[in-house]
């Protein structure tokens, strides 16, 4: 087995997890909190964030987007601690996402990145 097929993209368990669990990401995302003032309360909660960076998230990317990091974070790396999915490594990895009980900016960078969504204007 060669070192690659060890990993997983996290866009990839996201798919497969949905799937799992017979769900769409339109059907998640519907009953998540639309107001982005709710949605960025709960990231505060789990993501290390300055004033800047919690603005620069709210201005560049969609309540749904929001939504999804939120969802992301939350379940494959706050409540998954051993960064693990069926086996496979998910990237990017826990240990570059995480630092003590929460996500880091960057790491959330990386994730909004793997995801397919753009972190432009990101970069404060």
């Amino acid at each position: 087995m060669t070192r690659r097929s060890r990993y997983i993209d996290i866009r990839t368990v996201l798919k497969n997890y949905l799937k799992e669990h017979g769900v769409t990401l339109s059907d998640l995302l519907s009953v998540m909190d639309e107001q982005k003032e709710g949605i960025m309360e709960s990231l505060q909660k789990r993501i290390y964030l300055t004033e800047a960076q919690s603005r620069a998230l709210e201005r560049n990317l969609t309540s749904k987007q929001l939504n999804l990091l939120l969802f992301v974070v939350q379940a494959f790396y706050l409540l998954n601690p051993s960064g693990i999915y069926k086996g496979f490594i998910i990237e990017p990895k826990r240990e570059d996402v995480i630092y003590g009980e929460k996500a880091t900016f960057e790491g959330c960078k990386m994730i909004l990145k793997a995801l397919r969504i753009s972190t432009e204007g990101l970069n404060d």
